[in-house]
């Protein structure tokens, strides 16, 4: 399947301006849930849908060429089961319709901002990630150090914490997110970018760059999220993978590891706040362990996670009348009970909502427009040196095939980061 670009696309402002909406709002929603409106806290929950329903009706105005197979097929499968969630499920339709908005509204802005985004609206948003990172770092760190009862630390709507459990009485941060999840996400797509612009040779102010990293690596153990720090690092695996095309860029990513790694240790042996979230970070990793090692809690995990819901998917019937009872918004307006009716993880809640038929193929969807995108960043390594898609598939891949939709912080990462990463690809197509 090609995924191909507008060639003779007027500006799009109107566009662009509200995909920068939608992208700012995911950043600051919680914020906006916790400290700015917190008595409109469960209303915000959507609030970036009218911004996805208003991306897509400006598209088909624009001409924007976006309807693939990709997206007629996720909206297809999608009605289908709402059809039948309606008819012989659950039948409450603000339940199915919270359900159906991720592959109605949401999905097909990948392609969207991949089909209007220029290479330099990439950078732009990149410019805007190490820029909030740095602010996003001071809110952080004053999290951490803060009690829960801080108002830094509010929950949603005012009311009880955002953080959530970590240890030594610490607990994980949430930044303006309204979880450490959305933080988590956050992070690996900055990660991205300062890969990025320390690899190639991209207009990037140095005072920006390096303030930015220097943030970023102070506040990975104050996240306590393993989480955050494993996407980083695999940010960082694609970095080296990307960069093993070239001797001299496989110098500079190695020469950057080890100074990042130098970073660390002074902060670790100098900085007492850093020192202290180091501790709290690894007696969470050994706590979650259990005894085992970083291997078996971690990686065997996210095995684990893919491997499992895919084989109870056939223990599952043809069709389920479930959609959207997945989602902890879903659960709370059928049973009053924000937790997870079905699975906390993707693939189950897929499976779960949708059964064998419309989730297996919802999977599989997901699953090969990861390996698409996946296929389309090695070409254009191979064929214009553009180390920047292949970095981007450090988050995309997993946000794709395995990321949370059902909760809207990992929805809205997964779409950015998708769209960039395909209009990243689009545009060395459009130079060539």
């Amino acid at each position: 399947m090609h995924l191909t670009k507008e060639t003779t696309a007027p500006s799009h402002n109107y566009l662009k301006g509200a995909i920068w909406l939608y992208f700012i709002l995911w950043i600051f929603e919680g914020a906006l849930r916790k400290w700015i409106l917190p008595g409109l806290a469960t209303p915000l929950l959507v609030v970036r849908d009218p911004v996805a329903i208003y991306i897509i009706v400006q598209a088909f105005y624009s001409g924007v060429k976006f309807l693939n197979p990709y997206v007629v097929l996720g909206s297809v499968f999608t009605l289908l089961s709402l059809a039948i969630t309606l008819t012989f499920g659950h039948a409450n339709l603000f339940v199915s319709l919270y359900g159906a908005r991720i592959m109605l509204l949401h999905f097909p802005l990948i392609f969207i901002i991949g089909a209007v985004f220029s290479k330099e609206d990439v950078l732009r948003t990149g410019y805007f990630f190490m820029w909030t990172n740095i602010l996003m770092a001071v809110i952080v760190y004053f999290q951490f150090i803060s009690p829960q009862t801080a108002y830094i630390n509010v929950g949603l709507g005012g009311e009880g914490s955002s953080g959530f459990s970590g240890a030594m009485g610490y607990s994980r941060p949430s930044g303006t997110f309204s979880f450490i999840t959305g933080l988590s996400c956050f992070y690996i797509a900055t990660a991205v970018y300062i890969f990025y612009f320390w690899l190639s040779k991209e207009k990037c102010s140095k005072f920006l760059l390096i303030s930015s990293t220097l943030a970023l690596i102070f506040v990975m153990p104050l996240t306590i999220s393993r989480g955050a720090v494993m996407g980083v690092l695999v940010v960082g695996f694609f970095s080296i993978m990307g960069s093993s095309t070239s001797v001299t860029r496989l110098f500079k990513i190695l020469s950057i590891i080890i100074v990042f790694v130098g970073i660390v240790i002074i902060l670790n042996s100098t900085t007492s706040i850093f020192s202290l979230g180091t501790e709290v970070f690894l007696t969470r990793v050994d706590n979650a362990n259990q005894g085992g090692t970083i291997k078996e809690s971690i990686f065997l995990r996210m095995y684990d996670s893919f491997k499992d819901p895919i084989m109870d998917l056939f223990d599952k019937p043809l069709f389920l009348g479930n959609l959207g009872m997945g989602t902890n918004a879903g659960a709370q307006m059928l049973n009053g009970n924000r937790h997870f009716i079905i699975s906390e993880g993707e693939i189950g809640r897929l499976a779960g909502e949708q059964g064998l038929i419309f989730g297996g193929l919802l999977i599989g969807l997901r699953l090969f427009l990861s390996i698409d995108l996946f296929l389309a960043s090695i070409k254009v390594l191979k064929k214009n040196n553009d180390i920047l898609p292949v970095i981007f598939c450090g988050t995309v891949l997993l946000a794709i095939t395995q990321g949370q939709w059902a909760q809207p912080s990992i929805l809205g990462a997964a779409i950015i980061v998708s769209g960039l990463l395909l209009a990243s690809i689009n545009s060395d197509k459009e130079i060539n």
